[in-house]
């Protein structure tokens, strides 16, 4: 239960609808060049988001499904017309990939390799 509380933290359930849905409206409101917003908003702003949320996802030791939710999010920009179809789908899989490569970062060392017995002859006695 303990985990499940921290994986749901306010400012992680918060801040996704800000920067999936919210932030691209009101740039979208502004007039900015179509070159600008995309460059801006969806490679710079929102890559580092993802990449932000994968390793809160991982620090809080969440559940990996959870990665899911923020390219939903986004989705749900895409469907609302906030943000292009033509290139919302591409994005919304980018931003999977960067968040489970900063989940999964870390993670290809054994932190206790001293601490283990060997085993090349197997055990005789436990």
């Amino acid at each position: 239960m303990k985990r499940f509380n921290k994986t749901f933290d306010w400012r992680f359930w918060i801040l996704m609808p800000i920067f999936g849905i919210l932030f691209p409206y009101v740039i979208n409101l502004t007039k900015l060049t179509a070159n600008f917003k995309i460059i801006v908003l969806l490679f710079i702003v929102n890559m580092i988001f993802s990449v932000i949320a994968g390793r809160f996802l991982r620090h809080t030791g969440a559940f990996w499904v959870l990665l899911l939710v923020w390219p939903i999010v986004f989705l749900i920009s895409v469907w609302l017309h906030i943000n292009s179809m033509f290139y919302g789908y591409y994005l919304a899989l980018l931003y999977l990939i960067l968040e489970v490569f900063a989940f999964t970062s870390g993670q290809e060392e054994e932190l206790d390799i001293d601490k283990q017995i060997p085993v090349d002859g197997g055990f005789s006695e436990v």
